[in-house]
């Protein structure tokens, strides 16, 4: 979202980098930071000029585990898996779906296809819908009593 160019990403690897001499401090990057991190700092650095770029944030890249292609963080993508394994219907412990997490898009949808992978086999059963009629009733039913 910075308009002078002063945030900057790596297309090669998890990072965000930071150019202080192209700041202007508009805080467009403080009010869209999705993890309310960014602050401002007010001041002029006259050294800013002759700063080199800094690296504020930087993680290993996750690789699939089927092409090796860089798809996200790969602390994020360990986070997924911990909290669904065993813990979510579609991923029951020890079993080859929670992989698919681990899987770029491309290679996560050709998995899906060559498994035969049925999103619904194992799905809890989901308590009927409740309508104003339902509502109604049992108000009528408290009255009454």
């Amino acid at each position: 979202m910075c308009p002078t160019g002063a945030l900057l990403d790596d297309p090669e690897r998890p990072a965000l980098k930071f150019v202080e001499d192209a700041c202007v401090q508009c805080g467009l990057c403080m009010s869209t930071c999705p993890e309310k991190v960014i602050t401002l700092k007010p001041q002029i650095d006259f050294t800013a000029a002759t700063a080199r770029t800094k690296i504020i944030k930087e993680e290993e890249p996750a690789l699939c585990i089927r092409c090796s292609k860089s798809f996200g963080v790969k602390s994020t993508i360990d986070k997924i898996a911990a909290k669904l394994e065993g813990r979510h219907w579609m991923f029951p412990a020890n079993n080859k779906r929670i992989d698919a997490i681990r899987m770029c898009a491309d290679c996560r949808v050709i998995t899906i296809s060559e498994q035969q992978f049925d999103p619904f086999a194992g799905v809890p059963e989901r308590a009927a819908p409740r309508t104003t009629d339902d509502y109604l009733r049992e108000r009528e039913q408290e009255s009454k009593n």
